[in-house]
């Protein structure tokens, strides 16, 4: 699952010239398959093997020490 966050992507210049034929032709399942495998493929690569931070997790650490009284 992609984190929630702003992210900055770059396209290569053979990219822009799809994106440009993809809309020029109106092609929504070549528009598909791009965001599938050229935006959405990027954007997973990018978060992972990312370092987690042990505040990360779903447990809440308060209700840790609570419980520890």
């Amino acid at each position: 699952m992609l984190e929630i966050t702003r992210k900055t992507l770059t396209l290569e210049p053979q990219e822009v010239m799809e994106l440009e034929r993809i809309f020029t032709d109106e092609d929504q399942q070549e528009a598909l398959i791009f965001l599938k495998k050229k935006i959405y493929q990027r954007l997973l690569t990018s978060q992972e093997n990312r370092l987690k931070s042990h505040l990360d997790g779903c447990q809440d650490p308060a209700s840790t020490f609570a419980d520890k009284k």
